[in-house]
This record gives C-alpha cells, sequence and structure tokens, in this order.
C-alpha cells in the first residue's frame, strides 16, 4: 500500500546519543526538535479515539493520506461510552470519539458535550430507519453508525451435503439438523458462551421477531430513554421462553458455559461442529475443514418469514463540542468524520466484503459465501442488537444460569435478569490517587511522556530488562486525582493489548524495532508520532523520513545497546495481528502471552500497592 508520512518531513540532523552528550551534542538534538516541532506546529491537531486496534489497521493511515494538513493524535479507547464520560471528567474529550459497544442509553449522559449531527449534510446520507437507534426525543442526534457487522448462524454447506441434511429455513428445520448431527456424532451447533457478547446476542437473536414487535420496539426506546430500568414481561418472558427451548433441543449445558472465543472456531474447522454462531468475518477466517463451503444463515424463527440477522455497527462516530464554535473547525472536523463513513472510508473498515451500509451512497460488495444476505439486506430484516453496558453484563450473568441449571424456569430468569439490572453496577468507589499527572501528547523532545510511565511501571512490576509498546495504548493523559477501580483501567487500552514476554540478543532487538518500523497494513502499524512506539529500558533514534520512520541507533543510558547480550523483553499489543506478524518474520515461535495486560500492572501498583506510578523518561529523538 502506498505510504505517504502523516506529519511534515523533518530536518535529518548528525545523529547523537539520547543520554551523556556534550554541549555539541545537545545542540544538535535541540536543533531537531526545534525543527520537528515547528513543522508540527503549522497543522491543525485533531484527536481521534479509537475503539480498537482495528483502527491502525489501513484506516488511521488513510485518513493520514486524506487530510496532509492535519496532524492526528490516535489514541486507543476502552470500548464503552463510559470511558468517554471519564475522559470529560477530566474536561479531555477527544476532537472524534468512535464506540462499538453502543446503546442510547449509556451514552445520554454525553450529550450535553457532543455535537449535534441532526441538521448535517452527513446525516442526510443515511437510511432514515438506521438513525431511530440514534435519535433522541429532542430530534438531535450524536453519534452515526459506519458499516454493519453482519452476526447469525455458520454452517458448513459440505457437511450438510456428506449427511444429507437439508438447509435449514426456520427453527423447526434448524432443530431437525440439529438432531440429524447428534444421531452421527457430530456436534450440531456450538459457540462461546463464556462471552458476554455471545450471550447477550443469542439471547436476542433466537427472539428477534418478538423484540421487533410493536410492544417490543415501545419497550427498547422506553429502556433507551431510561423511562424504564427493568424487563418487560409482556416483552422478555417469551425471549426466555425461546432460550430454554433452545438449550433443551439444542442440547446445551454447563461445558458450553466455559467455551471461549476460539474453541467454537476450532471445533468447526475440524468438523466436530457444523454449526456456531459468528460474524461475515468468521466465515473468511474459519472456512471449515479448509476447501468447505460454508454459509452465514440468519437467526431462525419459527417461519422463514420469522428470520432475520442481527447486526451492530463495526463503530460509532461522534465529535466533541469544544472548538466547533469556529467555522473553520467545524468543517474540518464534520470533513473528517465524513471521510471516515464515505465510500473509500467504509472500503478500509470492510476489506473483507464481509459487512452491510447503514448509508445510501455506500455500495459494500459481499462475498459469494453472504450472497444469501442480500434479501434479507432489501427488506430491512436487519436488527440492531441491543447493546447497552448492562446488557453485556447481565445477559452473561443469567445465560450461564440457565446453561447450569441454575434457574429452572423462563419466568425465574427474567426476575434474576430484573434483579441485577436494579442492583446496577459496582466499581464507582474511590480506590486509588495520583499525584503526578503525565500528558499523552507526542513531543519530539520527550516521546509521549503517559505512555512512558506506563511502560516503566510495567518494567519494574514484570521485572523485565526492556519492553516495546505502541504508544497509542496510552488512552489518554494520566491525570492528577482520586480514581475509581474502573477509570484506572481507562488509562490504557484494556481490552485490546496483549502482553508478549520473550528473550532477545540485542541484535534480535534491533531487528523486531526495524520491522515494526517497517510494517504497513497491520494493527501495529506506524502511521504517525502519535502511533510510535515507546521504549522502557533503552532509547531510540529515530529519523523521519516521506515514506515513514526508519531506526539510527538504540542506547541504554546513552551507550549503544549490546548487540550480543540477551534481554528478558516485553513486548506489549496486538496478539494475533502484530504479533505473529513480526514473530513469524523474525522466526521466533515461542512467545509467552499469559501475563498481565497493562491495567492490570496499573492496578497493582495504583490500588493493590497504593503506590505511584513510575517517572517517564526521555526515551526517543525523533530527527
Amino acid at each position: 500500500m502506498k505510504k505517504v508520512a502523516c506529519l511534515l518531513l523533518s530536518v535529518v540532523m548528525i545523529a547523537t546519543t539520547l543520554t551523556g552528550c556534550g554541549s555539541h551534542q545537545d545542540s544538535n538534538k535541540e536543533n531537531t526538535v526545534e525543527n520537528v516541532e515547528s513543522q508540527a506546529e503549522k497543522k491543525e491537531k485533531v484527536e481521534i479515539a479509537c475503539w480498537g486496534n482495528q483502527m491502525l489497521d489501513t484506516y488511521s493511515q488513510y485518513l493520514c493520506e486524506q487530510f496532509p494538513e492535519v496532524e492526528f493524535e490516535f489514541v486507543l479507547a476502552t470500548n464503552s461510552t463510559d470511558y468517554y464520560r471519564f475522559r470529560q471528567d477530566h474536561d479531555d474529550m477527544p476532537d472524534i470519539l468512535t464506540v462499538r459497544r453502543f446503546a442510547l442509553k449509556d451514552a445520554v449522559l454525553l450529550k450535553d458535550y457532543l455535537y449535534d449531527l441532526s441538521n448535517t449534510e452527513l446525516t442526510n446520507t443515511y437510511y432514515g430507519s438506521y438513525l431511530d437507534s440514534y435519535t433522541y426525543d429532542d430530534g438531535s442526534i450524536n453519534w452515526l453508525p459506519t458499516c454493519a457487522e453482519v452476526d447469525g448462524f455458520i454452517i458448513n454447506k459440505t457437511m450438510f451435503d456428506e449427511y444429507n441434511v437439508p438447509i435449514p429455513a426456520d427453527y423447526a428445520s434448524f432443530i431437525a439438523a440439529c438432531e440429524a448431527f447428534e444421531a452421527v456424532g457430530i456436534q450440531p451447533y456450538v459457540t462461546d458462551f463464556a462471552s458476554d457478547y455471545c450471550c447477550m446476542e443469542v439471547l436476542q437473536g433466537i427472539s428477534i421477531s418478538n423484540l421487533q414487535s410493536m410492544e417490543g420496539r415501545k419497550w427498547r426506546q422506553q429502556y433507551e430513554s431510561s423511562a424504564t430500568n427493568e424487563l418487560s414481561e409482556e416483552v422478555w418472558l417469551p425471549v426466555f421462553e425461546n432460550f430454554f427451548d433452545f438449550k433443551e433441543k439444542v442440547g446445551l449445558g454447563a461445558e458450553d458455559a466455559t467455551y471461549q472465543n476460539i474453541t467454537p472456531k476450532e471445533m468447526f474447522s475440524e468438523g466436530k461442529a457444523a454449526m456456531f454462531r459468528g460474524t461475515g468475518a468468521d466465515v473468511i477466517t474459519f472456512p471449515g475443514r479448509g476447501q468447505d463451503e460454508v454459509l452465514l444463515m440468519p437467526y431462525f424463527g419459527q417461519t422463514e418469514q420469522d428470520n432475520w440477522y442481527l447486526t451492530y455497527p463495526t463503530f460509532q462516530i461522534a465529535a466533541s463540542k469544544k472548538g466547533m464554535d469556529d467555522p473553520d473547525r467545524e468543517k474540518l472536523i464534520l470533513d473528517i468524520m465524513a471521510a471516515m463513513v464515505n465510500q473509500e472510508g467504509q472500503d478500509h473498515i470492510s476489506y473483507g466484503k464481509n459487512m452491510v451500509p447503514y448509508k445510501k451512497d455506500v455500495t459494500l460488495e459481499l462475498m459469494p459465501e453472504l450472497d444469501n444476505l442480500k434479501p434479507y439486506v432489501e427488506q430491512n430484516k436487519l436488527y440492531i442488537r441491543l447493546a447497552s453496558n448492562e446488557m453485556f453484563r447481565v445477559s452473561k450473568d443469567v445465560v450461564q444460569m440457565i446453561l447450569n441449571d441454575e434457574v429452572s424456569t423462563p419466568k425465574e430468569a427474567l426476575d434474576a435478569f430484573n434483579t441485577e439490572l436494579a442492583l446496577g453496577e459496582s466499581g464507582s468507589e474511590i480506590v486509588a490517587h495520583i499525584d503526578t499527572a503525565y500528558s499523552n501528547d507526542f513531543t519530539p523532545e520527550h516521546g509521549n511522556q503517559a505512555a512512558s510511565s506506563i511502560a516503566n511501571t510495567m518494567r519494574v512490576l514484570s521485572g523485565v530488562d526492556l519492553v516495546f509498546m505502541q504508544a497509542c495504548y496510552a488512552a489518554s493523559d494520566i491525570y492528577s486525582g482520586d480514581y475509581a477501580q474502573k477509570d484506572v483501567g481507562y488509562l490504557g487500552k484494556n481490552d485490546g493489548g496483549w502482553p508478549g514476554l520473550l528473550e532477545l540478543t540485542g541484535d534480535q532487538v534491533y531487528e523486531l524495532v526495524e520491522k515494526t518500523l517497517a510494517l504497513t497494513g497491520n494493527r501495529g502499524a506506524v502511521c504517525n508520532d502519535s502511533t510510535l512506539y515507546v521504549s522502557s529500558g533503552f532509547e531510540m533514534d529515530i529519523t523521519k523520513t516521506d515514506s515513514g520512520y526508519t531506526l539510527n541507533v538504540l542506547t541504554v543510558e546513552g551507550k549503544e545497546l549490546d548487540r550480543s547480550a540477551t534481554y528478558s523483553f516485553l513486548i506489549y499489543g496486538e496478539r494475533d495481528w502484530y504479533m505473529s506478524a513480526i514473530m513469524e518474520q523474525m522466526g521466533i515461535t515461542e512467545v509467552d502471552s499469559t501475563g498481565p495486560k497493562a491495567e492490570e500492572y496499573l492496578s497493582q501498583r495504583l490500588v493493590e500497592q497504593g503506590g505511584q506510578l513510575e517517572a517517564p523518561t526521555d526515551y526517543i529523538i525523533l530527527r
């Protein structure tokens, strides 16, 4: 992919070491910093909080190419609207917000701080029916969806043909297929009920026709507007009756409650299961036993007319009100948002041809395995999941109760759900205090100080020699003041990063940094200064060129890193895309990814030990 530098080219200076330099070297460093800073100051700064590291693949690079006059700051946000409540509590809302887990009920707390999009040209490009889930009672709209991830039952058509089992067309024929596969020793249907989103989606998915009834839509509107905070018995008792029937006839039980995300996919890939709950992306990644024909089928209703696909936007976008009273700034932000959801922008999201648009002016090609989805799109038989934070949490608790036979009737399950809704979520009490604030803005002279503080804390607590982490995993400034437990987690991206522990020689450390800087089209790729990596235990001297970034030298306390020495090394980032790609390039097969995540280290130091984060260090020279 063509790479275009996201920030203006800095002047290349004579290489210096990071510390222990004489006055001449110090002068060179100061000149380098001044050149980088003076050019960066000419650009308009825009912060985008990215819901997941998927946005670091080609999407962030695309935005940099579209707006060369903008200095983007990308941070990896926690995938929750409550993260933005945390940012607003500190008067530090990003310019553009993104989130995947969304419900108007959760987002209403942010309403006064977000820009109203209802009268913009951007909103007019959406189908009106899809905007209902984003419109407040006063007609205002703060959030807009990107393209839709589609969720349903993935079936191995080849196996159906091999065993002469008819393809299901409704719930009765689905159950008949389950019985046929069970008779030949193949698990008919499997899914990852250890995951909260799976519990929520299956519970809603098998009863979409109930939830889309007039009574169901009325209840949802009341729930989303906080007019009620309990499940209506009229709407939801049939939902639990359907799930109990589903559990009994499919043969689900306590073991299914333990299945993590990868387990059903492995069983399906090995031919041990004929069907599993999944998305269009899963159709690409897990095509049965390798050469099998697989199909994404809908959630089956009592009749074929009651079949629906469950959908959810890949993510939602919104804009902060701050600065929008400046017409030039307002136009820039709206132009960026338009580019995020236009045809080219959504092509960068739906690169697998596995998603459907919510916009009139966007056409996304579907792969052949999703051809059966087309009539459902035309008939608008696409249900947008109800996905409030409490729906995720309570759905998992109650569905697991049902699978573990801890509740025996649909009414008991309904009552248990409402009891948990009434209790609310814990974790708001103060558990920590941070004395010193650090900014997560990147500067050529100091790097990202918030990220450096987190990386240094991880290095001390883990006991490793060196840490290497993409700086945008520091999800905000580190603010001074009191913290609740969940707010501690918001300081570091808490649902997308993984630790990788390994032993590396100095030569391999050089190789890892060089290959990382050269990486493109990957969830660990560097597209601008804000997505550079932070180092702890060593320093980096890097030059920015018109094609990216190149490494000059690595040092430890001002002396070049010993290439022959062996170091314990903690790499932190996306596990399945970034780490696997880099390790494959380096020929490394053993990486321990079972250690604590960033938020666990933060909690250990701030909450369990009652201490403070390590001070940041000047870990980079950017030329």
